[in-house]
């Protein structure tokens, strides 16, 4: 997602090389069909063509980060401030980069910078690991003001515990995030669970289709986490209460699960499960573990009484914490 000066120096000679070759195709073609020559003209647009997304970044990156979006980074995502000086001007910068490419969209309800800033924050922190990944498929997320049922519907009805979605069919490109739930996976330090990283480990899984995880991940891991899952979900454990039975539904929500726990409580897998914990460790490239020690000590973002921040007015136990709390954490691929 980033562009390393080799990148940009491999995009322009790609770039340079396809206009050439166009030029010449289109002048021998052009000497037996005169007319055709008209295809000189059009090198120049392949090449800036082949070069746009490239440069686009390259100013991206380059413009000064917002003060209030490091505010909220610093403010709310524990992942971020924990890093080092070198690795936080890495996170802001996949930070610009995906909110100038992808659109964040409330239907219902207002998206201000923090919802902005969040959701770019949940996409980023299972991908930090990886140094040339990014999700191509995914154009737009719908932001809605509470959960919603099978049908994208929000009508206030028992069925309605669905809190993120990877959308399908006719929402192919798209991902469907709670604001609530979105808000409380970053302001309940003691929760397991964090929406936007689980439904963004599902597009790390379905990005790459010939293996299920991006090639950064070395085959042997990819074959033992294969193996593990296989045998966790034909005999589910009974007194694994550390994992909620959700997990359990496939093999793809056990991914995603699981991918919460790691970056939102890495002891508890570590406790329990050494050789899990291990396996995540070398499949996200991410000792969160031992990153997440060197996070300030962070209290609850919302108590019971603040202000919600879904922005209703209400206070936190009388708006959105019942509904986290009810529904915490069922999502669906």
């Amino acid at each position: 997602m980033l562009v390393t000066p080799e990148g940009n120096r491999q995009n322009r000679k790609q770039a340079l090389a396809v206009a050439m070759l166009m030029a010449v195709a289109s002048g021998v073609l052009g000497w037996f069909v005169p007319p055709l020559l008209f295809l000189l003209g059009l090198c120049p647009l392949m090449f800036w063509s082949l070069r746009r997304k490239c440069l686009r970044r390259l100013a991206v990156m380059k413009q000064p980060f917002p003060t209030h979006w490091e505010q909220i980074l610093r403010s709310h995502v524990a992942f971020f401030e924990a890093l080092d000086d070198s690795e936080k001007e890495r996170f802001r910068q996949l930070v610009r980069v995906f909110l100038d490419e992808v659109r964040i969209t409330g239907i219902r309800t207002e998206v201000d910078d923090t919802i902005r800033v969040l959701v770019a924050a949940s996409a980023m922190i299972p991908i930090f690991g990886f140094h040339d990944w990014e999700y191509h498929r995914l154009s737009e997320v719908l932001v809605y003001p509470a959960s919603f049922d099978d049908a994208f519907q929000m009508n206030g009805e028992p069925g309605e515990n669905i809190l993120g979605m990877v959308g399908r069919q006719h929402l192919s490109g798209m991902m469907i995030l709670s604001k609530p739930a979105l808000l409380a996976g970053f302001a309940n330090p003691s929760s397991k669970a964090n929406v936007g990283v689980h439904e963004f480990a599902h597009l790390v899984e379905k990005e790459e289709t010939d293996q299920g995880l991006p090639p950064e991940v070395p085959w042997e891991v990819v074959k033992q986490w294969i193996q593990y899952v296989a045998r966790e979900l034909a005999h589910p454990p009974k007194n694994r209460s550390h994992i909620n039975q959700y997990a359990y539904t496939n093999e793809h929500e056990f991914f995603a699960v699981l991918a919460e726990y790691f970056f939102k409580s890495p002891d508890v897998l570590q406790t329990q499960d050494p050789k899990l914990y291990q396996m995540l460790r070398d499949m996200f490239h991410q000792d969160t573990r031992s990153l997440l020690k060197l996070a300030p000590r962070r209290r609850r973002q919302c108590g019971r009484n603040s202000p919600c921040p879904c922005g209703s007015g209400k206070k936190y136990k009388m708006c959105c914490l019942p509904k986290a709390e009810a529904m915490e954490p069922k999502t669906v691929t």
